[in-house]
């Protein structure tokens, strides 16, 4: 056995998402101790596929994923019910892939023979499946538990509180990225005191060398010319997807949506544009297929009064951790992206978080946790002009945040280090001896 440190992170992590991928990154540098590391994860990938030190595994090996979106809400809840029976019964069939003699599924089962993690529930993800896999992990003898979830029970109790109690009692540990979560599995915990809430993986993410994003930055004319005429630079995260999204406007649907939401960031852009003389740049946090920032982005751009010199999309793919990199060179951030926010707060960089009132993931970590919540804009209750207003009084006061924002790293620096020894328990892996 070679002597890396192995971590199955047993779940569907999109990586075309940074976000995702900075948890998966944030969770090597948490337990790593220097260690080489070798970690495992699932995504859309037609075969076994290798990526620096990522293995990443065919999503269908171990997660039922298809059909779900053209069910019915109770064809749904039917196919979730038949799921929880099944991982009730120990027949869920695509667990045996973790332990299969099946030469198609060896890479799956190697990895898992070697994992001294098994991990579960990042970026808010638990489910049934979840309850599986930690299951079988104990039987196998690995330190296996949930780490970032952000969930509730929601709807399904019924079917789901026998699998979810079952879980608690087996982890090692189970640590939540917020309190809403907390609260709510609280009434199926037999052991409260297991329950946690603890930072999200991605603040423990070390980000790139400051001259990589200098690097980058410095091919763009605009943006050179910018830092010549000393103007501040605005970074933007905005997307096209997700809960913040979708509640936005929940009365539009298609394009009268998109060019509404760009409106309202073109809005808030142009005032600080403006007022300030800033130069606004967009990040490209998520490159999905199906709704890229970098298309929401344009959008934006396309909606602004700004002149071209004033803004600039970042047109390339970067990971995690050059995108933490280049957001602690900018003076200020408007994120749409939790996890881009959550990366302003680990290099101290001033934000406005937009969001919505049914958000707890932003309000919970950033708001709650972070305590900034002053900093966060819902813009289902906040017109544009009234949002811009608020931005631009943020940006004003942005050295007041500073030292505000070096507490707080201050603070979850401490809360990762007490996960870190939780999840590592009196464990000791093959690398660390």
């Amino acid at each position: 056995m070679d002597n890396k440190l192995h971590i199955l992170m047993a779940d569907y992590v999109p990586l075309a998402n940074k976000g995702e991928e900075a948890i998966v990154r944030g969770i090597e540098d948490m337990l790593s101790e220097g260690a080489p590391v070798a970690l495992g994860l699932f995504d859309n990938v037609p075969r076994v596929t290798q990526r620096e030190n990522l293995t990443v595994f065919p999503r269908n090996w171990l997660f039922r994923c298809e059909g779900n979106t053209v069910l019915s809400p109770r064809g749904r809840i039917l196919r979730q019910a038949l799921l929880a029976a099944q991982l009730r019964c120990g027949i869920y069939g695509p667990l045996r892939n973790l332990t299969s003699g099946s030469a198609r599924y060896r890479p799956l089962a190697d990895f898992f023979d070697r994992a001294q993690y098994v991990l579960v529930g990042h970026d808010g993800v638990f489910g049934l499946e979840a309850c599986g896999i930690v299951h079988l992990a104990q039987r196998h003898g690995k330190r296996a538990g949930i780490l970032g979830a952000s969930t509730g029970l929601g709807g399904g109790r019924w079917y789901k509180a026998w699998l979810y109690r079952r879980t608690m009692a087996e982890s090692d540990f189970f640590i939540v990225r917020e309190q809403h979560s907390l609260e709510s599995l609280l009434q199926v915990c037999p052991d409260p005191a297991k329950l946690r809430v603890g930072p999200d993986p991605a603040f423990a993410l070390r980000p790139a060398p400051a001259e990589a994003a200098r690097e980058v930055l410095e091919r763009y004319e605009s943006y050179r010319r910018a830092r010549q005429d000393g103007r501040p630079v605005i970074a933007v995260t905005a997307l096209e997807k997700g809960r913040v999204y979708a509640s936005f406007r929940p009365d539009l649907h298609g394009r009268a949506k998109q060019e509404a939401h760009a409106r309202y960031l073109a809005t808030i852009l142009d005032d600080l544009v403006a007022k300030s003389r800033a130069f606004v740049l967009f990040l490209p946090h998520a490159v999905e297929q199906d709704a890229s920032d970098l298309a929401a982005a344009r959008h934006v751009c396309g909606q602004m009064k700004a002149m071209r010199a004033d803004a600039a999309v970042l047109e390339q793919d970067c990971g995690p951790r050059l995108l933490k990199s280049l957001i602690r060179e900018c003076d200020f951030l408007v994120g749409e992206r939790t996890h881009a926010l959550i990366g302003a707060v680990s290099v101290g960089t001033p934000f406005a978080a937009l969001t919505n009132r049914q958000d707890t993931r932003t309000h919970g970590i950033l708001g709650q946790m972070c305590r900034c919540a002053e900093r966060i804009v819902d813009m289902d209750v906040t017109g544009a002009d009234e949002a811009a207003r608020k931005v631009s009084q943020g940006f004003e006061t942005r050295a007041a945040q500073r030292p505000v924002l070096e507490n707080v790293r201050q603070e979850l620096a401490r809360q990762i280090g007490e996960m870190v020894h939780t999840i590592k328990g009196s464990h000791r892996s093959a690398a660390q001896t």
